[in-house]
Order: structure tokens, then C-alpha cells, then sequence
């Protein structure tokens, strides 16, 4: 599925260092941060980004960031807030599991058939808690538009 982002706005909290098992405990935190401040429902929908290239990034250096989408950002969330980048993206649903994830990622260039990866955009994981809720998560791959 094709889809278009335009002026998304979301709310995050970014690490930085080496991406695993790190990145998974700050998108837990994230999410009790945000039942705390009774911001997590059926209808969120978080990302996760890997703002860097670790090939092109010393480890120490790489920066992840999660997020929560929001209506708007002129709200005072006490969280600092972004847009995610503008484009055309190519969603891809997988299961949300482990090695299903893996799988993606070590076969990426296979969902890319007929598509322009744009290495300029990072790749977001998209995690609606819906489809959480039925084993799913998405990877929204930026491609070039024609």
C-alpha cells in the first residue's frame, strides 16, 4: 500500500547510542509514560525511527527516537514535538513478532520490487494499537514518487 505523509505531527523521546535491545526498553517507557498522562489508547498509534545509518554512524553516535502521532502539535504535551518527514511512503505490513521483524529487515530490498528506496527519509516503524492488538506492525518505507 501506497500512503502520503504530510505535516504528521508527533510527540517523542530520543536516545542515542547503539540501536537493540535499548530501543526496546525506551518505546516501553515511552508507552507508560504516556498511560500515565492517560494519552495511550486503542486509537494511538506510535513509531519508532532509526534516524541514522549505523554502517555511516559510529554506534555511540546513532539516534532513535519514538513517538506518539497527535492531532496537532500546539498543545503542551511536556514532550518535544516534530513532524515526521513528508512524502510518499510504501507500508508494509508484517507480523509483530521477532523474527518476523528480522525478516523484514534482512529482506527489504524484495518488498522494494518496482520501487526507489529514498535514502534521504528514514524507514518508520508504525505500531497502531489495533493492529498490535492483532499480532501486526507496519514499516513505512519512503520511496520516490514519479
Amino acid at each position: 500500500m501506497i500512503e502520503k505523509f504530510v505535516n504528521v505531527p508527533i510527540i517523542y523521546k530520543r536516545r542515542v547510542g547503539a540501536y537493540g535491545e535499548e530501543n526496546h526498553v525506551l518505546m516501553e517507557s515511552f508507552k507508560q509514560f504516556l498511560k500515565e498522562q492517560q494519552l495511550f489508547n486503542e486509537n494511538s498509534v506510535l513509531v519508532g525511527i532509526a534516524l541514522d545509518n549505523p554502517v555511516k554512524t559510529s554506534p555511540e553516535k546513532c539516534r532513535y527516537d519514538v513517538g506518539l502521532i497527535v492531532d496537532d502539535t500546539g498543545s503542551n504535551w511536556n514532550l518535544p514535538q516534530r513532524l515526521l518527514e513528508d512524502g510518499v511512503y510504501l507500508v508494509i505490513e508484517v507480523e509483530h513478532t521477532v523474527e518476523s521483524v528480522r525478516q523484514f529487515w534482512s529482506t527489504l530490498s524484495n518488498y522494494l520490487a518496482g520501487y526507489q528506496m529514498d535514502s534521504e527519509r528514514p524507514i518508520i516503524e508504525r505500531y497502531a494499537v489495533r493492529k498490535v492488538q492483532e499480532g501486526y506492525c507496519e514499516f513505512c518505507v519512503p520511496i520516490l514518487s514519479n
